[in-house]
């Protein structure tokens, strides 16, 4: 994998299927939510990319009773869609492209085995589904009951924790079961979360039943989008006792406008030197000589997708740059040093 890949989005979101991705540890009660959405009196039409770590499919089953047609939903066994079966992703993807009946979304639930940074990529790094696709949300079911100990697990040297994984690169999270604990345990739980993704919304459920219309239609994978609804997105947690894994995220806030070489090279190096570490970065940013154009950056782990936002600053709006980064064992300092460096100079 290159830490020079590149990419540049400049296709209308609107036009773009929405795409919802459903993560969450074994056992948190995806297939429950599909159905709950399934079921709701939505009126869209939906398709279904099921994916199962076995040769057995059980979701898929569960799942069809409440499709409509059975052509929509589309299984992929004995892998994990993160990896193994990646290119039936696409596939399964670009054969949902080319029927002839439309749908108004997608959902793609995954294996609770699966690290979601290489499913969000995807429709970044394939041109044929970046023209068309484009992802709504990132949602994370939480087992309330079990989620503090996945997260606690200790992996082998270099491995993933897929629970840590999938709340930290979630946009909202789903803390389901909450009938299973106590209030003090909701609470405890609700820390460990926040010092995990600072970021993004935790609904409490039961059953993985939830109004629909914080779960459908959200476009809270839009950095603007959390920015706008979320003006404390870059709050940090003044105490941070669940540093669990030493996960944790950084949010810097720089008024003025950057050196684009400069913050080029700035990324790149820290992404080249600690890429497996930074699980994801983000930012909405201000370059010297682009006028009133504002600039989205996305990264996970060492691939990044950089272009132009859907608005411009505003007249009289503040060029203040916000970065966040997601990650293990992150040195505040020198993120913080290493922004503030980038800002263009003043002859």
């Amino acid at each position: 994998r290159d830490a020079k890949q590149v990419t540049v989005t400049m296709a209308s979101e609107g036009t773009k299927i929405p795409v919802t991705i459903i993560t969450g540890f074994l056992g948190a009660g995806k297939t429950t939510l599909v159905n709950h959405i399934l079921r709701g009196n939505h009126g869209l039409k939906i398709a279904v990319i099921e994916n199962e770590f076995g040769a057995v499919s059980i979701d898929e089953a569960l799942v069809s009773e409440n499709i409509k047609e059975k052509e929509d939903i589309i299984s992929m066994d004995n892998g994990c869609v993160c990896c193994t079966v990646r290119g039936d992703l696409v596939r399964a993807l670009l054969q949902l492209k080319d029927r002839a009946k439309t749908f108004d979304a997608v959902i793609i639930e995954t294996t609770g085995l699966a690290d979601p940074a290489p499913v969000a990529f995807t429709f970044f790094i394939n041109p044929e589904i970046a023209e068309h696709y484009r992802i709504d949300s990132i949602l994370c079911l939480a087992d309330a009951k079990h989620v503090a100990m996945h997260m606690e697990e200790e992996k082998p040297d270099g491995a993933v924790n897929e629970a840590v994984q999938q709340v930290a690169f979630a946009d909202r999270i789903l803390l389901n079961k909450i009938d299973l604990v106590t209030e003090s345990e909701i609470e405890e739980l609700l820390k460990t979360l926040k010092a995990v993704n600072a970021s993004a919304d935790v609904i409490k459920t039961t059953n993985s039943v939830v109004d629909l219309n914080v779960v459908l239609g959200v476009n809270s994978f839009s950095l603007e989008k959390t920015l706008e609804t979320d003006p404390s997105f870059l709050d940090e947690n003044k105490e941070n006792k669940h540093n669990l894994t030493g996960v944790s995220s950084v949010g810097i806030a720089v008024e003025g406008e950057l050196d684009f070489a400069a913050m080029n090279e700035f990324m790149m190096n820290l992404l080249q030197s600690n890429a497996a570490n930074m699980y994801r970065s983000k930012g909405v940013l201000c370059f010297e000589g682009q006028g009133d154009a504002k600039f989205v950056f996305q990264g996970v782990h060492e691939q990044i997708n950089f272009g132009p936002a859907a608005s411009s600053w505003a007249e009289g709006e503040p060029r203040v740059n916000r970065m966040v980064f997601i990650g293990r064992n992150l040195n505040r300092k020198e993120l913080e040093d290493g922004f503030h460096g980038c800002l263009a100079k003043k002859n």
